[in-house]
């Protein structure tokens, strides 16, 4: 071909170059296709073989089905005649003998009970009784299944010949199973399975029959029968993954490497394999040959195929190496690329104009790219957060400027170091199992303290893998917040919930919050009290889930009144799961700053004891207020709240209101003056058990008097106090009488404190009260230092004004309801009560101390008086008056013996 014709033909375009060489193969391929049609009969020859090999394959197969079948009808029949005779053993026996027509089929038939024991047997009679199959699986299974069984191929206990046992249940006319009926078929029978053994296909070819678990029924090698094939199989096996088809063919190598057309069936009638074999070499002995023939044919042809289209394609695709080159040249050729460059009209032409184009793209890309980027820092610089790109190497790539602050480096000091290099070391330790978990795909969030500048910050990390295309991570990239604000932020709402969680949990009453859904959000642990239920499992969960659908009804109403805004209190009796209590309701609606009701709290406290207590009231006020209407005193039941629950009539005159207004009202809101502050103290005492008394002033009707009051516990039936009766007698006129008295028996007449005679008596009822309570007191003796001296040098006036100067400032320095007494002379006495520490005392006895130095004024003159005092204190066990003041005179001579001026403390064993 001459150069100008084959300028001419380049120029034609590319999809005409190929289509020409496309029929140039295609009329190449037809002559190969001619050649190589023999290879169409040879398969179509293979299918015809494997097809016959198949056919006799199920005519083998199909003669054994009936082989069995006959002897399956046989045994049937049989069962069938013995289910409607006598079952005695010896008549068993007669009707078996009466069946040797079927010694043809059966090498033996015997018939045993449902124990497995042998009744009757046709070949050795004298064995019955001798043998029992009640462990065999074959008579097992025709027992479960009740039904006609074929066992797996067994060896003979007698003959030692392989065999198989059919198993027919016997049943009577009723359809209860009587018996089993067994005949055994010896493998090797020349009517069953011995002729298949010796049979050929073709000259080589062979038969064998496996069951479905593996083992071997019959084969030309006798040694393999009842051996199962996983441990000697047949050099052409039937593989496992085949046992379950009910049919098909394959190709097999044994270990020489020679194929073989197997072909297996599944037998209908029994679960056993039949399978042929025939080697190859034998069946595709003439395909062969012909394949070889044509292989060497069909070998030359393609070579020359080839070395034309190599040659061809070779001389086409020339344009195509130069483009390459180009390619492979683009970063330099990208700067220089010509928009106005001519290409050749065909496709190849087509690709260079499009590279040229994309390089253009890619420079005007490159450069927005750049711009892009400059965008980019822009933006990352002056974000709060820290940002970074880091490669496998854990080399920071990228970087802004928020690194200044983190590791104190420039970005441009960074880039190019790994996490290691710019970190302490006790930072990367920690980081590296971060890192780590990064590099192999995983998304890793996590927080750190670090101090920077003498401040602890919190960081808030993330580190985000980068995959590439293939799914590896080329890097990861890290943005580090600055949560520091919000962890104090958050400390500071964990111990506030902390702090309400302690209060509410402490709290003895229900508390809750249910949201608009009326959803339980929070429990306290007094839930928990309830039976069956635990405060965790709550949250989340509705009332009516949690308390029943009935309970949920009656609470509804008040539910919808707290959830729009209404601040909602009720009683109830709650029988649901096992409360049975009453409870008070205090519902509050939890209202945001837009005014919408987002929830409402709950507070539930148990009233049981309150409401039972008003039960027992009301049943007996009817009959109590009759009488206590017309006794000449004031009559009430106040309850453990402190509250009235019964006043008689009297009542009206003292308060000036109706009885309705009384009951039920807190009695500290109703009494005033002195009475308000004895009740409180007296009501203490009863609701301890202690039943009270004492005496106050009243004012009832505009007139006051003096009344005694006694307040006595009310117990419950388990002996607990729930409140205390009050009985108030007006005893003014007895008072009067005995006023006048007590001046004169019961107090001194210089300094007006009680005298001796009570003293004593005070003192022995302080005593039983402190081992009543268990509570401690105190007695002091007490005497004015160097009295004897005041009266020889100032004369018994003075001393007698000392003596009353000194009891006021002893009163002054004491409770109302201690006791100073004056025991004779200068020698004074004070018991102190209900104490609940020793400091107590001693905190007294220094008040005392230290209340004399301050000189009396004594007929306009200044006289420095002081004081020695003895304490004795009450034990745990000791609070006797006489030992008490035995042990206050012994810590008075310590004092005096001391230097005078100061007080000793002793305490009972």
């Amino acid at each position: 071909m001459s150069p100008s014709r084959l300028f001419r033909f380049r120029n034609i375009t590319l999809k005409t170059r190929l289509t020409v060489a496309v029929a140039i193969f295609f009329v190449l391929s037809l002559v190969l296709l001619y050649v190589l049609a023999s290879s169409v009969f040879e398969s179509a020859l293979e299918k015809l073989i494997v097809a016959r090999q198949s056919s006799l394959i199920a005519n083998v197969a199909n003669e054994i089905d009936q082989k069995v079948e006959l002897r399956k009808n046989a045994l049937i029949r049989l069962a069938s005649d013995l289910g409607s005779d006598d079952i005695a053993p010896e008549k068993i026996q007669n009707f078996l003998e009466r069946y040797h027509s079927l010694d043809g089929l059966f090498d033996n038939l015997a018939v045993f009970d449902l124990r497995g024991d042998l009744l009757a047997n046709l070949d050795n009679p004298e064995t019955r009784g001798q043998l029992n199959v009640s462990s065999r699986d074959y008579f097992q299974r025709a027992l479960e299944k009740k039904r006609i069984t074929i066992s797996a191929p067994l060896k003979s206990g007698i003959s030692g010949r392989p065999l198989v046992v059919i198993c027919v249940p016997v049943f009577d006319p009723g359809g209860h199973m009587l018996l089993v009926l067994m005949g055994t078929i010896e493998l090797t029978q020349d009517s069953f399975l011995a002729d298949l053994a010796t049979a050929k296909i073709g000259d080589q070819g062979y038969f064998y029959v496996l069951t479905t678990e593996g083992t071997f029924v019959t084969h030309p090698d006798h040694r393999r029968i009842l051996k199962n094939s996983r441990d000697l199989p047949d050099k052409n096996q039937i593989p496992v993954s085949a046992f379950a088809a009910l049919e098909g063919n394959l190709t097999t190598n044994d270990d020489s490497k020679d194929e073989a057309i197997l072909c297996y069936r599944r037998l209908k009638s029994v679960d056993w394999l039949i399978a042929g074999v025939y080697p190859t070499s034998e069946a595709f002995s003439v395909i062969t040959k012909v394949r070889r023939e044509a292989a060497m044919l069909g070998l030359a042809l393609l070579l020359i195929l080839l070395l034309l289209v190599w040659w061809f394609m070779y001389w086409q695709l020339a344009p195509l190496q130069k483009l390459r080159d180009k390619v492979n040249n683009a970063d330099v050729n990208m700067l220089v690329v010509q928009a106005d460059k001519k290409y050749p009209r065909d496709e190849i032409g087509d690709m260079a104009k499009a590279f040229d184009d994309a390089m253009i793209k890619r420079r005007d890309a490159e450069a927005a790219l750049t711009a892009s980027e400059k965008k980019l820092r822009l933006i990352a610089d002056n974000m709060s957060a820290f940002i970074a790109y880091v490669d496998y190497q854990e080399k920071y790539t990228f970087v802004n400027k928020r690194i200044e602050h983190l590791f104190g480096l420039t970005a441009q000091q960074a880039i190019g170091k790994t996490i290691k290099q710019i970190s302490t070391p006790e930072f990367y330790r920690h980081t590296k199992p971060y890192v780590a978990q990064v590099l192999n795909g995983e998304w890793t969030c996590f927080e750190r303290r670090a101090e920077r500048y003498g401040y602890w910050e919190w960081d808030r990390v993330t580190y985000v893998p980068d995959f590439n295309k293939s799914g590896q991570v080329d890097g990861f990239f890290v943005l580090v917040e600055d949560v520091t604000e919000f962890k104090r932020v958050q400390d500071d709402l964990m111990r506030s919930e902390k702090r309400v969680r302690t209060i509410t949990d402490n709290v003895p009453a229900m508390i809750a919050y249910v949201d608009a859904n009326e959803r339980y959000q929070f429990c306290n642990r007094n839930y928990g009290l309830i039976p069956g239920l635990e405060p965790t499992h709550l949250l989340g969960k509705t009332v009516s889930e949690v308390f029943g659908e009935q309970s949920y009804l009656e609470l509804k109403g008040n539910m919808e009144r707290a959830l729009h805004g209404e601040k909602v209190s009720f009683e109830r009796y709650a029988p649901e799961r096992d409360i049975k209590r009453y409870l008070q309701y205090e519902y509050v609606p939890d209202i945001n700053a837009e005014g919408a009701t987002m929830g409402y709290y709950s507070m539930v406290i148990d009233i049981t004891a309150r409401k039972e207590a008003e039960l027992k009231l009301a049943a007996s006020e009817g009959l109590l207020r009759t009488i206590a209407d017309n006794i000449p005193a004031f009559v009430s039941l106040i309850d453990s709240e402190n509250r009235y629950q019964f006043v008689n009539r009297p009542y009206e005159a003292w308060f000036d209101l109706p009885l309705s207004e009384i009951r039920c009202q807190p009695v500290l809101s109703l009494l005033s003056g002195a009475m308000r502050q004895e009740h409180h103290v007296h009501y203490k005492l009863a609701m301890a058990g202690e039943k009270t008394e004492f005496e106050t002033e009243i004012t009832v009707a505009g007139k006051t008097g003096h009344y005694h009051a006694t307040y006595v516990p009310q117990y419950d039936d388990s002996g607990k106090v729930v409140g205390v009766n009050t009985l108030v007698n007006d005893i003014s006129d007895a008072k009067a009488v005995e006023r006048q008295l007590l001046a004169l028996a019961r107090f001194d007449t210089l300094t007006g404190l009680p005298n001796r005679n009570q003293i004593n008596e005070r003192m022995e009822q302080a005593s039983a009260r402190s081992q009543r309570t268990g509570r401690l007191m105190a007695m002091m003796f007490l005497d004015v230092d160097k009295f004897k001296s005041i009266n020889d040098s100032l004369g018994h006036h003075a001393g007698d004004l000392v003596l009353q100067e000194f009891a006021s400032r002893l009163k002054h320095c004491i409770r109302q309801t201690d006791l100073a007494g004056r025991l004779a002379g200068d020698e004074f006495v004070i018991v102190l009560e209900g104490l609940n520490m020793h400091s107590e005392a001693d905190m007294v006895a220094s008040k005392i101390v230290q209340a004399m130095t301050t000189p009396f004024d004594i007929e306009g003159k200044p006289l420095m008086v002081t004081t020695s005092i003895g304490v004795a204190i009450s034990s745990e066990h000791n609070s006797s008056a006489g030992e008490m003041l035995k042990k206050a005179d012994e810590a008075l001579y310590l004092a005096k013996k001391a230097g005078r001026n100061n007080f000793k403390v002793l305490q009972l064993e």
